[in-house]
């Protein structure tokens, strides 16, 4: 019948907190002008983002979808709903892609499956000062009072508290924002152009002149303006740190203003700065297993719509960590994989820059280490781009490689779904046996995956869960506390993780060492 449309629905589908392939891009694009397709609208209301019986569940969805995670299954689901290629420009608007759209499109090229996105509002001028830029950062991990209110009520980088499914965060207009535009003029390096084809004619296309924002310079932090990228990151980290630490922050290192400290030598800027010193509790530092810094820009075949057309390569970072998780396991170290539609990076590091040693660099709080071995670089091989290091910036040698990390985060996932099963149940030595019994099962299956090393079960892992692991206190008080031990296959050292379950049956980190293996 002429003018009868049927939408077939997508049944809602719960969360699965064991995937560990997910991504959460939080930043700034536009929403398009359309009525929320409804499926999403229902999605948004089920799992509570939207109050069916207030305003917000009954607007078109321009403005609603701002300040929420949507679920995205593709780039062209992305596109039908961000309006992610127009920036603005002095007093006009612009084609050119915002770097929350490119690290969204880079993620599905690189093999990702699904991210939540979180807009912001709409992206910031490319020539915006200082004041302004700095009042869209502190939209991107606001101050947190340590109540969880409801999910109305939380902002930014908080949205994870309803997540459980993401495993990476990023926040991709962070290195652009923490700069302020400058007039400098690029001559971009250009895509080779494909070889020609016969095709139909078709209408006219906008002109290359028109797409201005590629002859526009990268952003690029001043010595100072890294201290707003540092202040940013390190206050994100501290929150994954405090309340998600099955999450890992994946952030670019922004590029160095030319004739700056940083761009003469970029590992000992990190260590003048503090930044590779201590732990997060430690003044300035970023040396944290929850957060992974990637490095350096990358030129995509695909794109041209990006000022310099460099691209920050958390996309391709978080793209790739997932098809890994979906491929190999997120246990296993991504540098093995090859990188799609990559072309080009910048800046080009040497064999020195790469694995040379900072003479300067404490031996204590910060051993010493060469920068593949504290930010995950990407660069060219005979098979293609690569990423040459999978590591996090922690200076615990143990967990500098990124993905030990992943391989904890494993983990609690597990007995956090554990926990919330055995919730309603009382604690004592029945619920106790089935605890151990059910992780047990849990690392039994990553043992025998490859996660964990040894050629037997009780060689790469041990589970308590009795009275020598909690006071009568503990018991008391409703806690159960499970102490578990691994062995990763990629680790010389065994580690030792305490589990709390406490109400709710929220999983906690209550303790975290190592022990000789």
């Amino acid at each position: 019948m002429k003018g009868l449309i049927f939408e077939a629905l997508s049944p809602q589908a719960d969360a699965a907190p064991n995937r560990t392939d997910v991504a959460c891009f939080i930043g700034f694009a536009k929403v398009r002008e359309i009525d929320t397709p409804t499926a999403l609208t229902q999605w948004l209301q089920f799992e509570g983002w939207w109050d069916t019986d207030s305003s917000a569940g009954e607007q078109s969805g321009v403005e609603s979808l701002y300040d929420v995670p949507v679920p995205v299954h593709s780039w062209e689901q992305f596109d039908q709903l961000f309006e992610w290629d127009q920036r603005p420009y002095g007093d006009e608007v612009t084609l050119g892609a915002t770097y929350l759209g490119a690290a969204v499109r880079s993620f599905f090229t690189q093999g990702g499956r699904k991210c939540f996105v979180v807009s912001l509002g709409e992206p910031v001028a490319l020539d915006d000062n200082r004041i302004a830029r700095d009042a869209m950062l502190l939209q991107l991990v606001p101050q947190y009072t340590g109540q969880r209110s409801r999910r109305s009520e939380w902002h930014g980088l908080h949205h994870l508290f309803g997540l459980p499914e993401v495993s990476f965060v990023s926040m991709p207009d962070l290195a652009e924002l923490a700069s302020i535009y400058r007039e400098d003029t690029v001559t971009p390096v250009q895509v080779p152009p494909a070889e020609p084809q016969f095709v139909e004619c078709s209408e006219p296309t906008v002109s290359t002149q028109d797409k201005q924002v590629i002859n526009l310079a990268a952003p690029r932090c001043t010595d100072s303006e890294y201290v707003i990228w540092r202040t940013v990151v390190r206050r994100a980290a501290q929150w994954l740190s405090d309340f998600r630490r099955d999450v890992q922050l994946l952030a670019a290192l922004p590029l160095p203003q030319k004739d700056s400290e940083a761009a003469r030598d970029l590992l000992a800027f990190m260590h003048l700065e503090g930044w590779l010193t201590g732990t997060l509790q430690t003044t300035n530092s970023l040396a944290t297993a929850f957060l992974q810094l990637g490095y350096p820009w990358l030129q995509m075949n695909y794109a041209g719509d990006l000022p310099a057309n460099l691209e920050p390569p958390e996309g391709v970072v978080a793209g790739v960590l997932a098809r890994n998780a979906l491929v190999r396991g997120t246990f296993r170290s991504a540098t093995g994989l090859t990188l799609n539609e990559v072309v080009d990076f910048h800046p080009q590091l040497g064999q020195s820059q790469q694995f040379g040693l900072n003479p300067a660099a404490p031996t204590q709080a910060s051993p010493q280490a060469p920068l593949i071995d504290r930010v995950s670089l990407i660069g060219p091989t005979v098979d293609g781009f690569r990423m040459f290091s999978d590591v996090t910036t922690s200076n615990d040698i143990n967990y500098r490689q990124a993905n030990i990390n992943r391989t904890i985060a494993l983990v609690m996932r597990a007995a956090r779904a554990i926990g919330e099963e055995y919730v309603f149940e009382a604690s004592g030595e029945r619920l106790w046996q089935q605890i151990q019994d059910r992780l047990s099962d849990v690392l039994a299956a990553m043992q025998a995956a490859g996660a964990l090393a040894g050629r037997r079960p009780e060689d790469a892992f041990q589970v308590r869960c009795d009275r020598s692991t909690m006071t009568q206190q503990d018991i008391d008080n409703g806690r159960v506390i499970v102490v578990v031990m691994i062995q990763p296959v990629a680790s010389i050292e065994t580690m030792r993780i305490q589990l709390t379950i406490g109400d709710g049956g929220r999983v906690s980190l209550s303790a975290l060492g190592m022990e000789a293996a």
